[in-house]
């Protein structure tokens, strides 16, 4: 998949603005900090995920105060079909969001994935050592491309437990009786074990190649595997369910205390092992980049593998986080996809590469130095219609 052209309207630092990335495969936003380089990647990750990459809410999308925001792409398949794909959301006077595909209204759950996309972030790199929710939401960002289902199901479910937590406040209170939680613990389990059984199986793909890719980047770790973190042990998912209804059953007295669900796939983890000891109690600060970036390639090849198409890849100045063998290492092995790198200053790219001068609002081409007779072009059309 290629994003051949970008427009913007009141979303972040740009009131309106239309890039055109149709001349080249590599494209590099320069700029210094603050000048809306991350805001141009999480645009596009707007149009893939339908929201922030960031975990931002649309209130924070939208220029300051202006009511909306739009965000649109051309796209071009790998098959050369052209399709255009856009998500609007209103603020005021109501809420509303949708998702435009050739300009002909779609769920927002069908837009998910249209616009296959893999991120890379700065506090990637602290994906191990981090809080288990970044963890989660590595896989869960991931399945909702590659399943619309997923991302209703992971949605019904925030619905569930925000009921669930409602209810145990009343029970606590004394305006409701402790049976009422009949009800929602058959919702919590029928939605919890269908998202902890799609997690494990998108880990038993991952761990089939792992070791593989470790080991083209250097670190020779043959049993090296993504293990999973949770209450229970079936494996069938009718089996899952009815262990998870077991679990709040008898965990009901401590989130009547808490207050809150303190079972479920949202208090479930996962990390990397190798020769039985998890990565952050061993690996070196190296080698958790390069375990990093090992992820990054899998879900890279999951994604062409799904949906047939080979992802958008939208790294956020990574380059000075990363030593030349591992900057070597990541374009290397991202050839022939289409890529956006942020950088504060021009790093060592080879090849072909459009690079871009953020600031202001606006995007502008200038000229490659690693590129003879170049011209620079400004790419801004004004207010979008």
């Amino acid at each position: 998949m290629r994003l051949l052209s970008l427009q913007l309207e009141h979303f972040r630092n740009y009131d309106s603005e239309r890039v055109s990335f149709a001349d080249s495969d590599v494209h590099l936003l320069l700029g210094p900090n603050g000048s809306g380089k991350t805001n141009l990647l999480e645009s596009i990750g707007v149009l893939s995920l339908s929201k922030s990459f960031r975990g931002r809410e649309d209130e924070d999308l939208a220029t300051w105060e202006q009511s909306f925001y739009r965000v649109k792409g051309e796209l071009s398949a790998d098959d050369d079909e052209h399709l255009t794909l856009e998500v609007t959301s209103e603020l005021t006077p109501r809420r509303a969001k949708a998702a435009f595909r050739n300009d002909v209204k779609i769920p927002l759950s069908k837009s998910v994935g249209l616009l296959p996309s893999v991120t890379f972030l700065p506090q990637d790199l602290q994906l191990f050592s981090g809080p288990p929710a970044e963890r989660r939401r590595f896989l869960d960002q991931l399945l909702c491309q590659v399943s619309p289902d997923f991302l209703t199901l992971s949605a019904g479910y925030q619905k569930v437990l925000k009921q669930r937590s409602a209810l145990l406040k009343s029970i606590a209170r004394g305006e409701a009786k402790e049976s009422s939680l009949a009800l929602w613990d058959k919702e919590a389990a029928a939605r919890g074990s269908a998202i902890t059984f799609a997690r494990l199986n998108l880990i038993g793909t991952l761990n089939l190649t792992l070791a593989a890719e470790l080991r083209t980047l250097g670190e020779k770790w043959d049993d090296a595997l993504i293990q999973y973190r949770r209450k229970g042990s079936e494996s069938e998912l009718a089996s899952m369910e009815a262990e998870l209804l077991t679990l709040l059953r008898e965990n009901r007295a401590r989130d009547l205390l808490l207050q809150s669900t303190t079972v479920g796939p949202h208090r479930e983890d996962w990390q990397m092992v190798v020769a039985g000891r998890e990565l952050p109690a061993f690996a070196s600060r190296g080698q958790e980049r390069t375990a990093v970036l090992a992820l990054l390639f899998l879900e890279t090849s999951y994604l062409e593998l799904t949906r047939g198409e080979k992802p958008v890849i939208l790294l956020d100045d990574v380059f000075s986080e990363l030593d030349d063998e591992h900057r070597s290492a990541l374009l290397g092995n991202l050839t022939g996809h289409q890529v956006f790198l942020s950088s504060t200053h021009l790093p060592p790219v080879d090849g072909e590469v459009q690079i871009w001068e953020v600031g202001g609002g606006c995007v502008m081409q200038i000229e490659n130095p690693n590129t003879k007779n170049q011209k620079p072009r400004k790419m801004k059309e004004g207010s979008i219609r």
